[in-house]
């Protein structure tokens, strides 16, 4: 079986530019998924898991550096390359310290943005070890968690969540970095963190993972213990 066509989310709202743009990444066997302003990208962004994000810097509903840096506090290791018309060093600079791997201005090739993306990702698939935490195993690569050989079915935040708690190795993770999963979107998740665990626990629990407990630590958040 052939590697899984990797997934692009692309944030611009320039018709023709986005439309070129999947046309020419899809002959590179990229799937690409185009979100024409901020509030589209979120919901993309919650919704669905990506490989590399392309990041327009001026939108009809505001600049993306805040999202980027929300983007990158969920997501320590997925390529973020943005393009821009501005000319500036402020922007650009702007741009690197909200996150950014990359920062391509316009008009640009589209053979350099294509060789930008396949270092990145190449990039990334080298810097994304592997997590355990007893018999459970995290693969930021694949995306993966196994106890043993069971694979659980997690959803996005499910997932994030529970490699967040796995790289804390049993130290306690707070609510307030627990939201930070959901990015812009803590506002409204904030009442559902006691789900997301209480759907984590059961998941872990249907593994067979009796062992692997997700500990509340009162006032402050939550640990990963072993029993």
């Amino acid at each position: 079986m052939g590697a899984a066509m990797k997934q692009i989310l692309l944030v611009e709202d320039d018709p023709d530019i986005s439309i070129s743009l999947k046309m020419s990444l899809g002959y590179k066997k990229y799937q690409v998924t185009i979100a024409h302003d901020l509030a589209s990208a979120h919901k993309f962004f919650s919704d669905q898991n990506f490989d590399l994000l392309i990041l327009d810097v001026n939108l009809p509903d505001g600049m993306s550096f805040t999202f980027c840096n929300d983007i990158r506090k969920q997501n320590a290791n997925i390529p973020i390359i943005m393009l821009t018309a501005l000319i500036d060093e402020e922007s650009a600079v702007q741009g690197m310290a909200s996150g950014a791997d990359d920062y391509v201005r316009k008009p640009f090739g589209i053979n350099e943005l294509l060789m930008r993306i396949s270092k990145l990702l190449e990039r990334s698939s080298k810097s994304a070890p592997e997590f355990s935490f007893g018999p459970l195993k995290i693969d930021p690569k694949k995306r993966q968690a196994w106890v043993e050989n069971f694979e659980l079915s997690l959803g996005k935040k499910e997932y994030e969540i529970l490699l967040t708690l796995v790289r804390k190795q049993g130290e306690v993770l707070t609510r307030n970095e627990i939201l930070n999963v959901f990015g812009e979107e803590a506002q409204v998740f904030d009442r559902c963190i006691d789900s997301h665990l209480s759907h984590l626990r059961k998941k872990l629990r249907a593994a067979d993972a009796k062992n692997i407990l997700i500990t509340p630590v009162y006032g402050v958040g939550y640990r990963l213990d072993l029993r």
